[in-house]
């Protein structure tokens, strides 16, 4: 955020870097995979560990958090520079708000086992189902329980009483905080929100527990008073323009394209080391384990973000991943991230096929603005990695390390006095994004509408095939 731009000196394995907050953002050098293989460079000032308990929050506020990414906040928020300096009057619109859900716990289970249990009875899914009538049947609020029955002969892998993945107690305060600072911003200040839930207002989630439980939380921040239920839209998932939630065959015919490039296969050459030895150790062997650094980011993201230690081998408890082992899987990380969404030569194809149908939605809103028609004011959907990542390569993004926890984009429009003109600013996790058009602090709504339209396919069932 730029009221915390102060250069400071940010942690990492080995050398220090002098950084400020917005750089650790933009790694100059992360298009190359000498990024992945550079010691020095630790985590360039990510922050990649959080307590069990929350709520988050990575010091200096605004850098990359991978475990709670910022988000616009009272403290750090700034008018757009036309209407801060008075070179234009205007007042805010209409926000298109978009985030991942809040930190977890893994999706990737160790196929060798997990060391350390996994514990979630400190917080509770709630599962029941009632009539849309206030006079019909009120069921008990059910909660779900894991349990681990001795009975039972086989095990998943790990102790504890977590689903795999489940949003954590961490992840619901850190949502319940993203709310309230939401509010402080675009309610209070801005007076945009309202005070309570009205026909002005729009939620979407995925089909996924993760971003129904995010949602839950962060929106009684937003509104901790309000008393009544809400809708929380859904796609049925097989037709889901989120989290990929349709079938399309170029999906993975263009994935197969992109990762069977000469670039793609340097990476896997330059890692080729590490990923022998997590794999020994771990029991991690299978071709999902060592294709990608998707699976081994994952399991250590989670347990470093909720508290818990690097895994060891369950057969040998002194071999274990070290920091400077899992630095450097999220630095590859990092670079598939850039390279899916940002660098590789089917990246347009690629970004029309996962998230065109879903960028169309958004610029249908956003055109609804510009027609003046538009029924809504703020419209906030929870989404996953997968979502945010080709969004921010559509909006051309310089540089694109791994969307983290709560990642947030949010498309500000504003009207400006006289003429009412239009305008958008695009923030990403809080700061206005830097992309290769400049920086979207202050465009012609019009001018957002024309980058974005070009991933949007012309006519996705042939695309797909």
């Amino acid at each position: 955020m730029r009221g915390a731009r102060t250069a400071v000196v940010l942690g990492a394995i080995g050398p220090a870097l002098a950084l400020n907050p917005l750089d650790t953002f933009y790694p100059p050098t992360l298009n190359d995979t000498s990024y992945i293989s550079n010691t020095s460079i630790g985590t360039y000032g990510g922050i990649y560990k959080a307590p069990t308990n929350g709520p988050t929050e990575g010091t200096p506020y605004g850098t990359y958090d991978y475990c709670s990414m910022p988000h616009p906040r009272t403290n750090e928020y700034e008018l757009p520079e036309p209407i801060a300096k008075g070179s234009v009057k205007g007042k805010l619109v209409y926000l298109e708000y978009l985030q991942r859900h809040q930190r977890r716990s893994p999706y990737n289970i160790l196929p060798g086992g997990e060391n350390q249990a996994y514990e979630c009875d400190n917080v509770r899914t709630y599962l029941y189902a009632g009539p849309s009538s206030n006079n019909g049947i009120q069921p008990i609020p059910m909660y779900a329980q894991t349990y681990q029955d001795p009975t039972n002969p086989f095990t998943p892998g790990v102790n504890g009483t977590c689903q795999y993945p489940q949003i954590t107690i961490g992840g619901v305060q850190d949502g319940f905080q993203h709310g309230k600072d939401l509010w402080a911003v675009y309610g209070k200040k801005l007076g945009l929100i309202p005070d309570a839930p009205n026909s002005r207002v729009w939620f979407r989630s995925s089909d996924s527990a993760l971003t129904q439980g995010s949602a839950g939380a962060v929106l009684r921040g937003v509104w901790p008073k309000y008393d009544g239920a809400l809708p929380l839209h859904q796609m049925v998932s097989s037709v889901d323009t989120v989290n990929e939630g349709y079938s399309c065959g170029a999906i993975d015919t263009t994935l197969a394209e992109l990762e069977a490039t000469s670039e793609w296969k340097a990476h896997l050459t330059v890692t080729a080391d590490l990923r022998s030895k997590l794999g020994s150790m771990l029991g991690a062997t299978s071709s999902s384990w060592q294709d990608t650094f998707d699976h081994f980011s994952d399991n250590f993201q989670a347990r470093l973000c909720n508290g818990y230690d690097l895994p060891c081998s369950t057969s040998n408890s002194s071999a274990c991943v070290t920091m400077e082992m899992a630095e450097e899987v999220f630095r590859a990380g990092d670079w598939e991230w850039n390279y899916y969404w940002r660098t590789n030569a089917y990246v347009k194809k690629y970004i029309q096929v996962v998230e065109g149908l879903f960028i169309s939605e958004i610029v249908t809103r956003l055109q609804t603005v510009l027609d003046g028609n538009s029924s809504l004011d703020y419209s906030h959907t929870f989404i996953h990695d997968g979502d945010i990542g080709p969004i921010l390569g559509a909006l051309g993004i310089n540089v694109l390390r791994w969307p983290a926890m709560a990642s947030n984009i949010a498309f500000e429009i504003w009207e400006t006095e006289g003429k009412k003109d239009l305008y958008a600013r695009v923030l990403y996790s809080g700061q206005p994004i830097q992309t290769i058009h400049g920086s979207l602090e202050w465009l012609s709504l019009s001018s957002l509408i024309d980058i974005l339209t070009p991933y949007v396919p012309e006519d996705i069932t042939s695309l797909c095939g």
